[in-house]
């Protein structure tokens, strides 16, 4: 299984919102953005689960001084997270399904990457 599948909700919608950030967010700004979606959740949860990203390598924490102390700004990797998600990705799919899964999902990424229609790009092979 992928680190991606052993994510669990709350990392994944955390994720989410800092794939959307313009800039690396604070865990009070991860708080409002989840909470601005209608969820109930504990600072302390978001906080925890922040770190625990961090810990499993899919965010990056920098810190900063604060009103006399630290606070963090996290900021998800997508380019980090890419390299290390794919090859893993690609490895399960191959196993669980073959070598024509990896081929078809090659012909998905290419066609929609061109714009076209996947039908089209599998009748021009």
């Amino acid at each position: 299984m992928t680190q991606w599948t052993q994510l669990g909700p709350r990392e994944r919608e955390l994720l989410a919102v800092l794939r959307r950030a313009d800039a690396p967010l604070t865990a009070r700004d991860l708080l409002d953005a989840v909470e601005g979606r209608g969820d109930d959740v504990a600072y302390t949860t978001v906080k925890r689960t922040v770190d625990r990203l961090v810990e499993k390598g899919f965010v990056e924490r920098e810190s900063e001084r604060y009103r006399g102390g630290t606070r963090h700004r996290y900021r998800f990797d997508v380019e980090a997270a890419r390299e290390r998600l794919v090859p893993e990705f690609a490895d399960e799919l191959r196993t669980v399904l073959g070598e024509p899964a990896i081929e078809r999902l090659a012909r998905t990424v290419r066609t929609e990457r061109d714009g076209g229609d996947e039908a089209d790009a599998t009748t021009q092979q």
